[in-house]
């Protein structure tokens, strides 16, 4: 497996990959500005292969559009949308933490599941 090299995708630095999933790839990014300033973003970009197919592209319009009118407490800010050397892409919140997916699959891992206070943490925040 070839290890990620950061780089530069237009104004964006992408630093590691998240998770690639069905239609896309989620990358960890900054952006910087003037003075040293920098902030930590997502940058979820359509698989490559998948640019030219027409439906994919339309739905992850349709995704982009439909999450920057979306404004929640429990929801990431969208940032930024485009196509930069002809991939489509999302810029977003950074949100620092562990995903679900990953805490739960720890827990089955060391079977040790979940105590009741946690479950009932991720069901009210998920619940709004």
């Amino acid at each position: 497996m070839n290890a990620f090299q950061i780089s530069k995708f237009g104004k964006y630095t992408l630093l590691n990959k998240i998770a690639t999933g069905g239609m896309a790839e989620v990358y960890r990014a900054k952006i910087s500005g003037e003075e040293g300033f920098e902030k930590l973003i997502v940058i979820k970009k359509i698989l490559p292969y998948l640019n030219t197919n027409k439906e994919i592209v339309n739905h992850f319009i349709d995704e982009a559009k439909l999450d920057a009118m979306l404004q929640h407490e429990n929801i990431i800010n969208v940032y930024d949308f485009g196509n930069l050397e002809g991939s489509y892409f999302i810029a977003m919140e950074y949100l620092f933490g562990k995903d679900l997916d990953s805490v739960l699959k720890k827990s089955l891992q060391n079977n040790t599941p979940l105590s009741l206070e946690s479950i009932l943490y991720i069901t009210s925040i998920m619940s709004g």
